[in-house]
């Protein structure tokens, strides 16, 4: 939904013309230079790691030396395009716009229009802490993982400029204002929530740059150490288990590390119409958040967080929906039972409960078994086939499919109550959507073959761009059920011209 669609709000941005103040030309805080080259540094860092690398590991005499003078090289490259960049940006607010020019050669601008902005957020990273300024980063409805302007340093008084620019009076007759709250998220529960992000993955992308780098890098000599190295490789099954168990302990420490860096000093605050959200530990970052854009929340309950009753509470927001999982964070760490609680304070529009979902027949269970069964028992028996050695190992992991479906039956689930729906579906981690009605994109039933025989039937909803949730093997009687209490709902809250989209498959 675009901007122009969404009812105004106390605190949203001043419409071109209505009073917003004029800001003539002006360059960064000096201090962006050094902001600036220090991000030219960063995207010449790998031409300057090769040439590095090529000058200690290439021969010849002297390699310290020839890195030094590389390494210098690249310091001065980086400080003339810092300062050229700094001396070619120019922002300015005007005519109901906000502006920005870049550029020597090829030249950019961006105008944006005040009405269309959504929030001003901004860093502030170690450097910008040395020389006492602030990164903006001004976020559109529409815009991408990007934000439309990056101003990197300006002072204080501009980013105060900034936010007044973008500042009305309050419409309490529109959106009555809801009180001050605020939420922060203490050591103990940063190190928990550290603790269980689970984010295993890590290495592997990490992994395979570093291979591709080095055989990049060394070429022959890459080569022959794998050789050499080779007698190092696991050749045993208890080998192979403590390798993989060394792998999973150092990404979880890479995982924990990255989490408390994220959400260290996590604070969210109710103020009127917005939440403010100030989290990071190196980079301290502060965003603001249109109430009125948040479409829906995502409770999500991971692996490692499932069994001890822990979540972690997201929202689908218009114009964020492409920004990174950290940045749709509205809280990293709570108990299931606070998240109602929770949301009443800061998102009372869409505060709903947990429980009392209603839940697929017992009759699907066995289809909820059947997937994984099929599809493990598969891939293990074709391991068998290729590596004889370790049958019938592989086929042991059917057990853990088996209960891995059993546990995605019993945690789907479904509730449509007060114009409000809730979806619950389990993948790895339980997943419950929050959403009203009104701000559904599309709702749909979705039936094969198999299931028109057997009486069942899918239902899946959309919100937003990213937010999706489903539930499997309904009944099909209760699936079009509730797939006509949704459309019934949605006409009711919005209006008969602007009900969600419907789809149906079969």
């Amino acid at each position: 939904m675009s901007s122009d669609e969404q009812p105004a709000v106390s605190g949203e941005v001043t419409p071109a013309g209505a009073g917003a103040p004029e800001v003539a030309p002006r360059r960064l805080h000096p201090a962006g230079i050094a902001v600036l080259g220090v991000g030219s540094m960063r995207e010449l860092a790998v031409p300057l790691l090769v040439a590095f690398a090529a000058a200690v590991f290439g021969g010849g005499g002297q390699p310290i030396l020839r890195a030094v003078v590389y390494a210098a090289i690249g310091a001065v490259i980086a400080v003339i395009a810092g300062l050229v960049r700094w001396m070619t940006t120019r922002w300015s607010i005007g005519d109901g716009r906000i502006r920005l020019r870049t550029g020597l050669v090829s030249k950019k601008e961006t105008d944006v229009p005040l009405a269309r902005v959504q929030a001003v957020d901004t860093v502030h990273g170690p450097l910008q802490r040395l020389f006492g300024v602030r990164g903006v980063q001004i976020q559109t409805a529409g815009g991408s993982r990007e934000a439309e302007i990056v101003l990197p340093a300006v002072s204080r008084d501009d980013v105060e400029v900034l936010r007044g620019a973008l500042r009305r009076p309050a419409a309490p007759a529109v959106v009555e204002a809801a009180p001050l709250a605020e939420h922060r998220l203490g050591r103990r529960r940063l190190m928990v929530a550290a603790l269980t992000a689970g984010q295993v993955g890590v290495l592997l992308p990490v992994m395979a740059v570093g291979l591709q780098l080095g055989e990049s890098l060394w070429g022959e000599d890459l080569d022959r150490a794998s050789r050499q190295g080779s007698r190092f490789v696991p050749d045993s099954a208890t080998e192979w288990l403590l390798t993989g168990v060394a792998v999973v302990l150092v990404a979880w420490l890479v995982s924990t590390i990255g989490a408390v860096l994220g959400f260290a000093g996590f604070t969210i605050t109710r103020d009127g119409d917005r939440l403010w959200v100030r989290r990071g530990l190196i980079a301290r970052r502060e965003a603001t958040i249109p109430v009125a854009r948040v479409q829906a929340v995502r409770v999500v309950e991971g692996v490692l967080r499932a069994p001890f009753g822990l979540a972690t509470v997201r929202a689908e927001v218009a114009g964020y929906a492409r920004e990174a999982a950290v940045a749709q964070t509205l809280f990293p760490l709570l108990r299931r039972a606070e998240v109602e609680p929770f949301l009443a304070a800061l998102v009372p529009e869409l505060a709903d409960g947990l429980d009392g979902m209603l839940r697929p027949p017992s009759r699907a269970l066995r289809r909820y078994l059947l997937r994984p069964i099929t599809l493990v028992g598969a891939l293990g028996g074709v391991a068998c086939i290729l590596f004889p050695d370790l049958a019938p190992w592989p086929l042991l992991a059917v057990a853990p499919a088996a209960a891995h479906g059993a546990a995605s039956w019993r945690a789907a689930g479904w509730r449509l109550d007060q114009r409000r729906v809730a979806i619950r579906f389990r993948r790895l981690a339980i997943t419950t959507v929050l959403a009203p009605v009104a701000r559904l994109q599309q709702h749909g039933t979705r039936q094969t073959v198999l299931q028109r025989r057997a009486g069942l039937a899918d239902i899946e909803i959309r919100v937003g761009a990213a937010t999706r949730g489903h539930v499997r093997h309904l009944d099909a009687s209760t699936a079009m059920a509730l797939f006509d209490g949704l459309r019934r709902e949605a006409v009711v809250a919005g209006g008969p011209a602007s009900p969600p989209g419907v789809a149906r498959s079969r």
